[in-house]
């Protein structure tokens, strides 16, 4: 419209304007489209998604090495029966080395795990699980018979780890921080002889401190002093539990601000964040409300060396809440994944987010759509408008 009369210039400028409000609906629908396709592609269902920049922890910034999974897990035989359990097959997570790998066998076991994870270019994680009493019969009597054996284990074990620079050992979880708590025989001397073993392999050893709820930071850094941790790489927290990662890099923050005060500078970290979803539990044995955490990943530059999943989803803590005694309970894992029912073969999951982002996809879409029927529209311009606009 100029000088209030319509004419050619105001019928282009008019379609001009139509034309720019359809693609701008359209690129709207496709940058949606796009942004649900990506999230879909890393972050598979039941497994919260990865900050958009994860930046920088206590110094530390996140590095790209690749992190190995044992084709063996439990988790992967699993999912090729119900595909729901896919993001716990498909995340890597650490071996447990326990009761199953004796002092026998256990140089052989470790050494054809490394195998695979040099032959795969990743970082294997070794959970050394053995000591006498382990866990101190809280839900299954398991561990070394006496600390001899101990010892002929954990040689083993170092005589396969020998040389092995890129490997991540956590020694003996909740062991340190249970000290005393049974009938345990000489564990601070196993344990220091352990971390002797260990320490000249080159392995990067972590000896599990418990977790921020336990005990106080001057308390384990006292007992991880006294296990020889300068002899190692750090320690390791929040195995098998479920404290939230900020919270227990504080904790770790103030363990090596109480290191200092005993000399010791340079202690480093790894902190499990396999089931931290959710938030600390009130039950720690198999809770329901428990939740996948963040994918794990390695850090370097600071004292944090990794965010890793060192339990094994999916796998029971013992017999409680119904749980078996060892292995692979479906109904934690699916409540891990945040779904519930029965495992169900061939079942897919979709999680509430994705839907979440189809809805507003389809809105889009259909407000595109809507735009170009709006009434008083005939069909032959909306043709021709079309037309002209592919143009």
């Amino acid at each position: 419209m100029i000088g209030g009369r319509r004419g050619p210039v105001s019928s282009w400028w008019r379609r001009v304007e139509r034309r720019r409000k359809r693609a701008l609906l359209m690129m709207g629908a496709v940058a949606v489209v796009a942004v649900l396709l990506a999230i879909v592609a890393v972050a598979p269902s039941g497994q919260r998604p990865d900050p958009l920049d994860p930046g920088l922890i206590a110094g530390s910034t996140p590095v790209n090495a690749r992190l190995y999974s044992d084709p063996h897990l439990q988790a992967i035989a699993a999912a090729r029966e119900d595909p729901r359990f896919d993001p716990i097959a498909q995340t890597p997570q650490a071996k447990w080395f326990t009761d199953w790998s004796t002092s026998a066998t256990v140089r052989r076991d470790i050494g054809d795990y490394l195998f695979g994870a040099s032959v795969s270019n990743a970082v294997p994680t070794v959970v050394l699980y053995r000591i006498p009493s382990l866990d101190c019969g809280r839900w299954r009597t398991a561990g070394a018979s006496d600390e001899q054996e101990y010892k002929d284990w954990v040689d083993g074990a170092a005589a396969a780890l020998q040389g092995h620079f890129e490997a991540i050992v956590i020694l003996e979880p909740d062991a340190l921080s249970q000290l005393g708590e049974c009938e345990q025989g000489d564990r601070l001397g196993m344990l220091q002889y352990a971390v002797d073993a260990l320490s000249p392999t080159g392995a990067r050893v972590f000896i599990d401190a418990g977790h921020e709820n336990w005990w106080s930071a001057a308390e384990i850094a006292d007992r991880l002093k006294r296990v020889g941790v300068d002899k190692v790489a750090g320690f390791s927290l929040n195995v098998s539990n479920f404290n939230m990662t900020e919270g227990e890099v504080r904790y770790a923050e103030n363990v090596r601000h109480e290191l200092s005060k005993l000399g010791i500078t340079d202690s480093h970290y790894v902190i499990d964040v396999s089931r931290n979803g959710a938030g600390a539990q009130t039950d720690t044995c198999n809770p329901p409300n428990a939740r996948l955490g963040q994918a794990p990943r390695l850090y370097h530059g600071g004292a944090l060396d990794g965010l890793l999943w060192v339990k094994n989803p999916g796998e029971t803590d013992g017999q409680c809440l119904g749980g078996p005694l060892m292995g692979w309970w479906a109904p934690a894992a699916l409540r891990l994944l945040g779904l519930g029912g029965a495992p169900t073969a061939g079942a897919k999951s979709i999680p509430g987010w994705t839907l979440a982002l189809g809805g507003v996809v389809a809105a889009a879409v259909l407000g595109f759509a809507y735009y170009k029927r709006r009434p008083g529209k005939g069909r032959h311009q909306m043709v021709g408008s079309t037309r002209h606009f592919r143009r």
